[in-house]
């Protein structure tokens, strides 16, 4: 017996799995994918854990057939989805996927702030010698050219974290998130620091 025949009962993670990906979400997800979209949705609390590791659907009564549960969860998450926490739902679930899927947006970016190397060197001020000045604009113009990046990044997986979400968890979902949104966003012009040939 399993969630295809008793929805309303608590099994193993396993069977989740496989009732999720019956249908609710999105078929290029694997079976890990699957369990990091499962731990976001513990935290959204549209799953529990229960002693031992497994699961039950939250608020699904014994009378309620199987086929309805779908619909209750389609409701369900539809509503989540406006929600601040519930931002990622679109992305993973099969019925969303004929939308378009909104770009990731990067919240209270502050490109004023001090920038670092990648050695962890200050690099925004100061006086320099005269030799390393090609190699410091080439540090900080793959900064420029990185740090949207890395914020949208570091936000988003912040926004993802929860009691279930690990950061692993996050970083999965940020990836796919990313894959799915990355053809929504024109490509940024890469602007190639070159070197001054001397003479």
């Amino acid at each position: 017996m399993g969630p295809h025949s008793a929805p309303h009962l608590v099994h193993a993670e396993s069977l989740w799995i496989h009732w999720f990906k019956d249908g609710i979400l999105n078929p290029d997800i694997d079976d890990a994918g699957v369990l990091s979209v499962l731990h976001y949705l513990a935290d959204l609390n549209v799953l529990e854990y229960q002693p031992g590791g497994n699961l039950r659907l939250t608020g699904i009564k014994e009378e309620v057939m199987a086929d309805e549960v779908k619909n209750y969860l389609h409701n369900s998450l539809d509503d989540l989805r406006g929600t601040e926490g519930g931002f990622a739902i679109v992305y993973f679930l099969s019925w969303f996927s004929e939308e378009k899927p909104p770009p990731l947006k990067l919240e209270n970016s502050s490109p004023q702030q001090e920038r670092k190397s990648f050695f962890g060197k200050n690099i925004s001020s100061g006086k320099t010698k005269s030799s390393d000045l090609s190699n410091l604009q080439i540090v900080k113009k793959w900064g420029d050219q990185l740090r949207p990046y890395l914020d949208l990044e570091q936000q988003t997986i912040a926004r993802l974290r929860g009691k279930y979400t690990s950061q692993e968890d996050a970083q999965w979902l940020f990836s796919y998130i990313l894959n799915k949104t990355r053809q929504q966003a024109p490509a940024k012009k890469w602007e190639q620091v070159s070197r001054k040939k001397h003479r």
